[in-house]
Protein backbone atom coordinates (compact mmCIF):
# COMPACT_ATOMS: atom_id res chain seq x y z
CA UNK A 1 0.00 0.00 0.00
CA UNK A 2 1.50 3.41 -0.92
CA UNK A 3 2.20 5.74 1.98
CA UNK A 4 -0.53 8.40 2.35
CA UNK A 5 0.34 12.05 1.82
CA UNK A 6 2.09 13.60 4.79
CA UNK A 7 -0.68 16.12 5.40
CA UNK A 8 -3.28 13.35 5.71
CA UNK A 9 -2.26 12.58 9.29
CA UNK A 10 -2.40 16.27 10.21
CA UNK A 11 -5.84 16.64 8.59
CA UNK A 12 -7.18 13.64 10.50
CA UNK A 13 -5.87 14.99 13.81
CA UNK A 14 -7.20 18.49 13.07
CA UNK A 15 -10.65 17.09 12.29
CA UNK A 16 -10.59 14.95 15.41
CA UNK A 17 -9.60 17.97 17.49
CA UNK A 18 -12.59 19.96 16.23
CA UNK A 19 -15.09 17.13 16.60
CA UNK A 20 -13.83 15.97 19.99
CA UNK A 21 -14.03 19.51 21.39
CA UNK A 22 -17.63 19.80 20.18
CA UNK A 23 -18.99 16.34 20.88
CA UNK A 24 -16.61 14.60 23.28
CA UNK A 25 -15.06 11.21 22.77
CA UNK A 26 -18.21 9.13 22.85
CA UNK A 27 -20.14 11.62 20.73
CA UNK A 28 -17.56 11.53 17.95
CA UNK A 29 -17.50 8.57 15.59
CA UNK A 30 -14.65 7.38 13.44
CA UNK A 31 -16.81 7.85 10.35
CA UNK A 32 -17.36 11.50 11.33
CA UNK A 33 -13.62 12.03 11.63
CA UNK A 34 -13.03 10.39 8.24
CA UNK A 35 -15.73 12.47 6.54
CA UNK A 36 -14.69 15.73 8.22
CA UNK A 37 -11.02 15.23 7.32
CA UNK A 38 -11.69 14.10 3.76
CA UNK A 39 -9.09 11.37 4.25
CA UNK A 40 -9.53 8.02 2.54
CA UNK A 41 -10.76 5.38 4.99
CA UNK A 42 -7.78 3.15 4.17
CA UNK A 43 -5.35 5.94 5.03
CA UNK A 44 -7.00 6.43 8.40
CA UNK A 45 -6.60 2.76 9.28
CA UNK A 46 -3.04 2.75 7.92
CA UNK A 47 -2.00 5.82 9.91
CA UNK A 48 -4.03 4.96 13.01
CA UNK A 49 -4.36 1.17 13.29
CA UNK A 50 -5.75 1.66 16.81
CA UNK A 51 -8.76 3.51 15.35
CA UNK A 52 -10.60 6.30 17.11
CA UNK A 53 -8.80 5.84 20.41
CA UNK A 54 -5.38 6.23 18.75
CA UNK A 55 -6.59 9.31 16.88
CA UNK A 56 -7.92 10.82 20.13
CA UNK A 57 -4.59 10.16 21.87
CA UNK A 58 -2.80 11.91 18.99
CA UNK A 59 -5.22 14.85 19.31
CA UNK A 60 -4.57 15.13 23.06
CA UNK A 61 -0.81 14.99 22.47
CA UNK A 62 -1.16 17.68 19.80
CA UNK A 63 -3.15 19.89 22.18
CA UNK A 64 -0.62 19.33 24.94
CA UNK A 65 2.14 20.73 22.75
CA UNK A 66 0.00 23.63 21.53
CA UNK A 67 -1.12 24.74 24.98
CA UNK A 68 2.38 24.33 26.40
CA UNK A 69 3.68 26.56 23.61
CA UNK A 70 0.98 29.11 24.50
CA UNK A 71 2.04 29.00 28.15
CA UNK A 72 5.67 29.67 27.22
CA UNK A 73 4.86 32.30 24.57
CA UNK A 74 2.64 34.24 26.96
CA UNK A 75 5.28 33.91 29.67
CA UNK A 76 7.92 35.42 27.38
CA UNK A 77 5.60 38.35 26.62
CA UNK A 78 4.67 39.07 30.26
CA UNK A 79 6.29 41.16 32.96
CA UNK A 80 4.31 39.74 35.89
CA UNK A 81 2.60 36.54 36.94
CA UNK A 82 -0.73 38.34 37.01
CA UNK A 83 -0.27 39.74 33.52
CA UNK A 84 0.71 36.28 32.31
CA UNK A 85 -2.36 34.66 33.87
CA UNK A 86 -4.66 37.36 32.49
CA UNK A 87 -3.29 36.86 28.97
CA UNK A 88 -3.97 33.11 29.15
CA UNK A 89 -7.48 33.60 30.51
CA UNK A 90 -8.19 36.12 27.75
CA UNK A 91 -6.93 33.63 25.15
CA UNK A 92 -9.22 30.85 26.34
CA UNK A 93 -12.18 33.21 26.76
CA UNK A 94 -11.72 34.38 23.17
CA UNK A 95 -11.45 30.77 22.02
CA UNK A 96 -14.78 29.96 23.69
CA UNK A 97 -16.46 33.04 22.20
CA UNK A 98 -15.15 32.32 18.70
CA UNK A 99 -16.70 28.85 18.79
CA UNK A 100 -19.94 30.32 20.16
CA UNK A 101 -19.32 28.11 23.19
CA UNK A 102 -19.68 24.95 21.11
CA UNK A 103 -16.07 23.87 21.68
CA UNK A 104 -14.74 23.28 25.16
CA UNK A 105 -11.18 23.13 26.36
CA UNK A 106 -9.81 20.15 24.49
CA UNK A 107 -8.31 17.92 27.14
CA UNK A 108 -11.08 18.70 29.62
CA UNK A 109 -13.69 17.46 27.16
CA UNK A 110 -11.81 14.21 26.58
CA UNK A 111 -11.10 13.72 30.29
CA UNK A 112 -14.73 14.16 31.29
CA UNK A 113 -15.95 11.86 28.55
CA UNK A 114 -13.48 8.98 28.48
CA UNK A 115 -11.25 8.77 31.53
CA UNK A 116 -10.82 6.22 33.17
CA UNK A 117 -12.56 3.94 30.63
CA UNK A 118 -9.63 4.27 28.24
CA UNK A 119 -6.22 3.69 29.81
CA UNK A 120 -4.47 5.15 26.73
CA UNK A 121 -6.52 8.36 26.87
CA UNK A 122 -6.10 8.55 30.64
CA UNK A 123 -2.32 8.45 30.22
CA UNK A 124 -2.40 11.05 27.43
CA UNK A 125 -4.60 13.43 29.45
CA UNK A 126 -2.46 13.05 32.57
CA UNK A 127 0.68 13.66 30.52
CA UNK A 128 -0.87 16.85 29.08
CA UNK A 129 -1.84 18.11 32.52
CA UNK A 130 1.58 17.18 33.93
CA UNK A 131 3.31 19.13 31.15
CA UNK A 132 1.15 22.20 31.68
CA UNK A 133 1.45 22.10 35.46
CA UNK A 134 5.23 21.84 35.21
CA UNK A 135 5.38 24.78 32.79
CA UNK A 136 3.06 26.95 34.87
CA UNK A 137 5.00 26.05 38.02
CA UNK A 138 8.27 27.06 36.33
CA UNK A 139 6.68 30.27 35.13
CA UNK A 140 5.47 31.15 38.60
CA UNK A 141 8.91 30.47 40.04
CA UNK A 142 10.40 32.77 37.40
CA UNK A 143 8.11 35.51 38.74
CA UNK A 144 9.27 34.95 42.31
CA UNK A 145 6.89 32.35 43.74
CA UNK A 146 8.62 29.88 46.06
CA UNK A 147 8.89 26.50 44.30
CA UNK A 148 6.80 24.69 46.92
CA UNK A 149 3.99 27.24 46.68
CA UNK A 150 4.24 27.52 42.89
CA UNK A 151 3.13 23.92 42.40
CA UNK A 152 -0.08 24.48 44.36
CA UNK A 153 -0.70 27.79 42.58
CA UNK A 154 -0.24 26.08 39.21
CA UNK A 155 -2.86 23.51 40.17
CA UNK A 156 -5.18 26.29 41.35
CA UNK A 157 -4.73 28.14 38.06
CA UNK A 158 -5.33 25.09 35.88
CA UNK A 159 -8.25 23.74 37.90
CA UNK A 160 -9.91 27.16 38.01
CA UNK A 161 -9.48 27.69 34.27
CA UNK A 162 -10.72 24.22 33.37
CA UNK A 163 -13.69 24.34 35.74
CA UNK A 164 -14.69 27.86 34.74
CA UNK A 165 -14.50 26.89 31.06
CA UNK A 166 -16.98 24.06 31.65
CA UNK A 167 -19.36 26.57 33.27
CA UNK A 168 -18.77 29.01 30.39
CA UNK A 169 -20.00 26.40 27.94
CA UNK A 170 -23.03 25.58 30.08
CA UNK A 171 -24.00 29.25 30.48
CA UNK A 172 -22.75 30.32 27.04
CA UNK A 173 -20.88 33.26 28.50
CA UNK A 174 -17.35 33.96 29.68
CA UNK A 175 -18.80 35.24 32.96
CA UNK A 176 -17.49 32.30 35.02
CA UNK A 177 -13.92 33.01 33.87
CA UNK A 178 -14.41 36.68 34.71
CA UNK A 179 -15.68 35.75 38.18
CA UNK A 180 -12.92 33.26 38.98
CA UNK A 181 -9.98 35.28 37.63
CA UNK A 182 -9.74 37.90 40.43
CA UNK A 183 -9.57 35.20 43.10
CA UNK A 184 -6.80 33.34 41.30
CA UNK A 185 -4.94 36.57 40.50
CA UNK A 186 -5.02 37.60 44.17
CA UNK A 187 -2.93 34.52 44.99
CA UNK A 188 -0.18 35.19 42.43
CA UNK A 189 3.08 37.03 42.99
CA UNK A 190 3.45 40.52 41.52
Amino acid sequence: MPRPKSDTRARIIASARTLLRRHGYHGTGLTQIIEHSGAPRGSVYFLFPGGKEEIAVAAVEDWAVEVDRLIHDRLADSTSARGWAISMVEHFAQDLRESDFTEGLPVTTITLDSVPASPALSRACRAAYDTWLASVTQGLVSFGAPARRASGLATLMLASLEGAAVLCRAYRTTGPLDQVAPYVLSQLPG
